[in-house]
Parts: structure tokens; C-alpha cells; sequence
């Protein structure tokens, strides 16, 4: 097969993966595009072959969707069952006092994640020591995966039935866990997967920086504190090209070559020897994306000239796109994995062009992806890719292999090692905080097919005919960048924030920015032999996600209802990711040392609030300055989009009559109900004479309070009132454009208003 030949062969199994995966119609356009420029080669060979590997692709892809649907469970309830699961030692991810790992059913086959939390030092100890397979005697409560519940949001649930696993375990109790002896065709895994086991328990006793990037690049796994260590790599769009593109591992393996040749090793033997080890360095080196790719175009050259076939970069490539979208179907729709072939195809095709056009290039390639992923770009990554990337062979990946090897015997050089890291990241902070981020947000998944389209494109341009095809390209990302800064459009949105609050207002054309609580995790003490891990914030992949998402990076008022930590626990990631103009707090919550020292930095400008106050949302509640529990919560109403909008925070009933006492005819038209519909609000009386439409209640799904209430929800259907819950629907939006909108909830669907 020619190498154009079989590049073209993948485009029409890539275009339907693109029907399967989500978009049929987009999918099947793609698809007969793909046929079409097939059939123009003339190659019967080439017609052949693509119809086949459609076919076969295509049967199997919804065979297996058929078979994963019917061993799916609900998402929405939990059944209690009794398994014994498989577990490899590498699988088995620590965190604090809290573990997750995939497991197999070793009655059925089927492969399941699976959480649970260590109860002793020793279990603890134990999880974190395991170097050979177990088998786990346990009970539990088994559901579906949860899918994405707020827009835009990362979905579990398609990542992981992309790798053939559609339900979850919540371990309750643990019966017996023992060794499994390996036999037979489990033998191989199994000692690599205990290999890459020791390996990562080695890397983890590493020094500071080194520990991080001696985790991310030899066994593949992400220590605690990576998103901490690499802040400015990820801003600055070099994380995804380091740890995923597979990057290192090609430079691995062309350094086992180098030594080979020259330890003047028969080329024959080395070169067997390399093809034999590619699938026990696969499991070793993480399994990931980047790691397949690199691993099969290797195995795919080294197996042609064994048979004296040679076998181009480009056809390579091909096969391992082909065997890519096999293990995992869902490829396309992965940001690893489309940086990962996206990149090294561009790096293939690019190969002749200029180190300016290259670079370009490759920015333009890797720029849709990214939009679509992070939401984000920073001018000055081509600047970093051109300063950092060639320090990556010669300086970053030798000096973790020396400190990582040197650790046991010259523990002084793995300390210089890891603080010249540490250097090198700071370095790459810093640079990362010059102006130049660019909050983009995520364009429409047709528009990022477009930008690809256009890339290719350009480059099928004789270079004095591309500069004008640039600006045309580069004028269609300011179009669309001032489409989503400007949208004509308004919004309030109630976040699935678990067992908290947080809500978004946001005017037509982002004129202002509102927000309300933040939402956070009620914290319990730890025992004391639970090891500290860094602070996480739900945040990120909930509400702050979704305003980047929307290219919002500031907001004009945060009103902190009250100073509980479900309401504004995740205040210290919003300060940290967007600009935050002022803080709006009941009266009284100002003087409160508590919550102000859990920030770091310095905080914006905090106003007190009482009662007669609108900035710009009318103030309900509190009358007078107060310690700010529950009965001091902020009330806030306003109007958007026709309706009157009411936000209780977690007000009790005693408010609720203060505010009836002070305004018999107050109404609002949806009702954010107080304290999570728990029947110490919504009392019978203020529903009856506020007689909203619609009454929102934000609370976790399976929380330990049992909100919301029986009681309310009584209150509720007596005075017919719609109740819509975060528990059940995801992220609740009214859109609105003048005085009329519509509703849409993220699990349910959307009705006008």
C-alpha cells in the first residue's frame, strides 16, 4: 500500500468513528467525503481494503455499544451486590485516606471502577505496598457511571465506556484480600504490571520536583501534587506535549538504539529484542494514548523491516491510528489522544516545510483541540515551544533518568536534579503570568472540524499563496472569539455543585458578571495518620470550568451568602483562576477573621450587606450585622429575562417571616428554595404568598441530610409548585433574551418558560 494510499484508508474509519461517537450527521457527511476521494485514486486494492476495515470497524463498534448498554446500570440508583474482584498492584490509586482503581469481576469479566476509603494506618500502608495481583472479596454499592451534570463539563461516564467500562462500586466493606498466583496468558501482565508497580512506589520516595516528572515519564502515573509543580507548563500549552504526546517515549527508545549500535550489538538481535519488548514497556510506561501511538508506529516499522517490507512514517502512522480507534473507539473525542496522533501527524507531514512554518503549523493544529478541551491559549506558547521543546531531550528527560537512577546511592545528586526542576518550573510559572492568556472559550465542535479542515488546507497552499489563506483562518478565530465575549444572549444558572451552592447570573453581551457562593466541601478531621494532600477544589471542573468555558475570566460581584463551607469553600480557587472584583457579604461576615484566613493573597474589596441595599441584586435579607450562620444568610432577588428570581442561600423560616413581616407583597417567579429543601426553610406560609412557578433545589445526590425534605417537597405539590433538583437534573439554565426564555437542565433536556 502507498503511504498516501494508506493514509487516505484511515480517514474513512476516522469519519465513522465521528458518526458512532455522537455526531451521525456530521459522522456520515465526513464518511461519504472520505469514500468520495478514495474512489478518485482508481485503486481497486485501496477500495477494497477501506471497505473492509469500514465494515469490520463499524460491526464491531456497535456490537460492542450493544453489549456494554445491556450490563449498564443506572447512574441515578445504586444496588447493593457482593463481588470478587482482579486488581492489579499498579491500578491502585492513593489519595489522602481515599483509593480508586479499575478492578475485574472475576466471575463475569466485566471491568468496573471502584472507590473506597482506607479505615486504618495498616490498610492504608498495605494499598500503597501492593506489587503483585489480588483478588478482593467485597460488598458495596454498584450504579452506573455519572455523566457530565453541568455544561461543558468532563464526562466520566463516555471516558470510561470508551474503554469498555459503563458502571462503578462504592466499597462498603472489605471481606478478604489475598495474592493471586499468575498462570498462563496472565502471566505476561502480570509481572509487568508489578514491575510498574515497584516502579511507581520508587519514584514516589523522589525529591520534590523529580518525584513529578520521574512519575510522569517512566511509569506513566501523576503524583499528588503535579497540577501544583507544572501550573506553568499547563498554561502555557506544554503539558499535553510532554506528558501525552508520547514524546519521551520515542526518545527512550532511540536511546536504547543509540546503545545498541554502539555496544556494536547484531542489528538483527537488538531489533527482535526492541519488538518483543514494546508490549512489556507499553504497560510499564502507563498505557496511555501517547504511549500506544509511540509503541505501535515503532512495533509497525521494526515488524517491516524484519520481513523486509519496509513501512513509511506515514503508513505507520496509519496502522497505529487504525489499532488506536480499536482500543479505544472514543479516540477522536479525547484531548490526549487528539494531541497525541494530531501532533505526530502534523510533525510527519510538516517535515519539510520551514522551522517557522512547522511550528505554526503545529500550533494550528493543536489549537482546535485545546479551544475545545482547556477553553484557553496563551500567546506566548510559540514562543515557549521554540525555547523549551529542544531542552527537553538534552536537559529535562536526562536529568530525571540521572536523578531518578542516582537516588539510592548519590541521594545529593538527585536533590540537585530535582531543585533544578523545581528552577525550571518557577522559571516557566513566571513566564506564564506575562499578559498574554487568552481566555477563548470553547467553540462549537463543527467550528473546531472547520479550523482543521482549514489548517490542512493552508498547507496544500504553495508558500507565497499562504499568507492570504492565514488571515482568513486567523480572521475566523476573531469572529468567533467575538461571538462567544459577545453573546446576544443572557443567562442564570444553578451549577451542580454536589451538597452546596453556586449560582451564575450573567447579562446579554457579559455586560456584568454575577456570581453567588461558590459551592465547596464540608471538611471532616482526619485521622492523624491520613498523609496531607494538596487541596482540591470541585470547583475547577464544575463552575469555574464552565465560566471559561463561556471565555469568562472575571467576575464583577460574588456574593457570599453566609460563611458555611458549602457555599464558599471553593472561594480560594476563584480568586486564584479569575479576577474577582469585589466580595458581597451578609452584614457582619466582614469582621470574621475565620474564613478571610483561609485565603491566600489579597483579597478583593469586601462590602457588607443588609436589607434596602441592590448591587445590583435587591438585598432581602439580613436586617442587621450578625455573626453569619444560617439565620444571617443573604436573601437576593432580581429580575432577568422576565421572571423574578429569588435566592434564599440557606435562610431559615424565622427569616423567611421577616421578610413577609417586611413586604406583604412580596413574589418571586422561580424560588431558589434555603438550606438545600430542608425543612427547616420553605415554611407553608411564605410558598403560599410568594407562589412561584418554579422552585430550584440544590443538593448531593445520596447526601447524608437527607436533603430535600419530604416535608418540602409536600409543601411544594400542595401549593403546585414545579420543583426541579440538581440531584436529579445537572446544572439547571434559564437562557433569556429580552423578556422571554427557556429552560434547559443538563440530564433533562430543555422547555421553554
Amino acid at each position: 500500500m502507498a503511504a498516501n494510499h494508506g493514509f487516505l484508508v484511515v480517514l474513512p474509519v476516522a469519519a465513522l468513528s465521528v458518526a458512532l461517537g455522537g455526531h451521525p450527521w456530521a459522522g456520515s457527511g465526513l464518511l461519504l467525503l472520505a469514500l468520495a476521494r478514495v474512489w478518485t485514486l482508481r485503486a481497486r486494492q485501496t477500495w477494497v481494503i477501506t471497505l473492509l476495515l469500514v465494515g469490520v470497524f463499524g460491526g464491531y463498534s456497535l456490537w460492542r455499544d450493544r453489549q456494554l448498554t445491556q450490563h449498564q446500570l443506572p447512574f441515578d440508583s445504586a444496588r447493593t451486590v457482593s463481588a470478587s474482584l482482579r486488581v492489579q498492584p499498579d491500578a491502585v490509586v492513593v489519595r489522602g485516606a481515599m483509593y480508586y482503581f479499575v478492578g475485574e469481576n472475576s466471575q463475569t469479566g466485566e471491568h468496573l471502577t471502584v472507590r473506597g476509603v482506607a479505615k486504618s494506618a495498616a490498610e492504608l500502608h498495605a494499598l500503597q505496598r501492593l506489587t503483585r495481583p489480588t483478588l478482593w472479596q467485597v460488598s458495596g454499592q454498584q450504579q452506573g457511571i455519572l455523566p457530565a451534570t453541568n455544561f461543558n463539563q468532563f464526562d466520566g461516564a463516555a471516558y470510561w465506556r470508551h474503554r469498555g467500562i459503563v458502571n462503578t462500586l462504592k466499597l462498603a466493606t472489605i471481606h478478604q484480600r489475598v495474592t493471586v498466583p499468575t498462570s498462563g496468558w496472565r502471566w505476561f501482565s502480570d509481572w509487568w504490571h508489578g514491575w510498574r508497580a515497584k516502579l511507581i512506589h520508587y519514584c514516589e520516595r523522589l525529591p520534590g520536583a523529580l518525584r513529578v516528572y520521574a512519575l510522569g515519564l517512566l511509569p506513566g502515573a501523576k503524583a499528588a501534587e503535579t497540577m501544583g509543580e507544572l501550573q506553568g507548563m499547563q498554561r502555557l500549552g506544554l503539558l499535553h506535549l510532554f506528558a501525552i504526546s508520547g514524546m519521551h517515549v520515542a526518545l527512550l527508545l532511540t536511546a536504547v538504539e543509540w546503545v545498541c549500535v554502539h555496544l556494536r550489538l547484531q542489528r538483527e538481535h537488538w531489533e527482535w529484542g526492541m519488538l518483543l519488548g514494546l508490549p512489556a514497556y507499553f504497560i510499564l510506561a502507563g498505557s496511555g494514548s501517547g504511549v500506544l501511538r509511540a509503541c505501535l508506529m515503532r512495533g509497525v516499522q521494526l515488524t517491516g523491516k524484519r520481513w523486509r517490507h519496509p513501512i513509511g512514517t506515514l503508513d505507520a502512522w496509519s496502522l497505529a491510528f487504525l489499532i488506536g480507534l480499536f482500543v479505544n473507539p472514543g479516540l477522536l473525542y479525547e484531548l490526549g489522544s487528539q494531541l497525541s496522533y494530531g501532533l505526530s501527524l502534523g510533525l510527519i507531514l510538516l517535515q519539510s516545510e520551514s522551522r517557522a512554518w512547522r511550528q505554526g503549523g503545529l500550533t494550528l493544529l493543536g489549537l482546535p483541540s485545546l479551544l475545545t478541551g482547556v477553553f484557553q491559549w496563551h500567546s506566548l506558547t510559540l514562543l515557549a515551544n521554540w525555547a523549551v521543546v529542544p531542552l527537553f531531550p538534552v536537559i529535562i528527560l536526562p536529568l530525571t533518568l540521572v536523578g531518578t537512577f542516582l537516588h539510592p546511592w548519590v541521594p545529593a545528586v538527585s536533590q540537585g536534579c530535582a531543585w533544578v526542576l523545581r528552577q525550571f518550573d518557577a522559571g516557566l510559572a513566571w513566564f506564564a503570568q506575562l499578559p498574554g492568556n487568552v481566555p477563548f472559550g470553547k467553540p462549537a465542535w463543527w467550528v473546531a472540524w472547520l479550523w482543521l479542515a482549514g489548517t490542512w488546507w493552508l498547507f496544500t497552499r504553495p508558500p507565497q499563496q499562504r499568507r492570504r489563506w492565514l488571515l482568513g483562518l486567523l480572521a475566523s478565530y476573531g469572529l468567533v472569539y467575538g461571538a462567544i465575549h459577545l453573546p446576544v444572549t443572557g443567562e442564570v444558572t444553578y451549577f451542580d455543585v454536589g451538597q452546596g451552592d453556586s449560582i451564575l447570573i450573567r447579562e446579554p453581551f457579559n455586560r456584568r458578571v454575577t456570581l453567588i457562593d461558590t459551592g465547596g466541601r464540608l471538611g471532616f478531621r482526619q485521622p492523624d495518620w491520613v498523609p496531607a494532600t494538596p487541596p482540591s477544589y470541585a470547583a475547577l471542573r464544575t463552575n469555574i470550568n464552565y465560566l471559561k468555558s463561556r471565555g469568562i475570566d472575571h467576575v464583577d460581584d460574588l456574593y457570599l451568602s453566609h460563611h458555611d463551607a458549602d457555599h464558599i469553600g471553593d472561594l480560594p480557587a476563584f480568586l486564584a483562576e479569575l479576577r474577582v472584583k469585589r466580595l458581597l457579604v451578609p452584614a457582619g461576615m466582614e469582621a470574621e477573621p475565620a474564613w478571610q484566613q483561609k485565603l491566600r493573597g489579597k483579597l478583593p474589596p469586601v462590602v457588607p450587606l443588609q436589607v434596602g441595599q441592590a448591587m445590583p441584586l435587591v438585598v432581602r435579607h439580613p436586617y442587621q450585622a450578625a455573626p453569619a450562620e444560617n439565620e444571617n444568610s443573604l436573601a437576593l432577588q432580581g429580575t432577568f429575562g422576565g421572571l423574578s428570581f429569588l435566592f434564599m442561600g440557606d435562610l431559615d423560616q424565622a427569616g423567611e417571616r421577616k421578610m413577609l413581616a417586611a413586604d406583604a407583597q412580596l413574589h418571586a417567579d422561580v424560588l431558589k428554595l434555603g438550606h438545600h429543601g430542608s425543612k427547616t426553610a420553605s415554611a407553608p406560609e411564605f410558598i403560599a404568598q410568594l407562589r412561584p412557578r418554579w422552585a430550584i433545589i440544590s443538593a448531593g445526590r445520596q447526601n447524608r441530610y437527607g436533603h430535600p425534605n419530604a416535608e418540602t417537597l409536600a409543601t411544594l405539590r400542595a401549593a403546585n409548585v414545579q420543583a426541579v433538583s440538581t440531584q436529579t437534573s445537572g446544572m439547571i439554565r434559564y437562557t433569556y433574551r429580552g423578556t422571554h426564555g427557556y429552560w434547559q437542565t443538563k440530564l433533562k433536556g430543555a422547555h421553554e418558560s
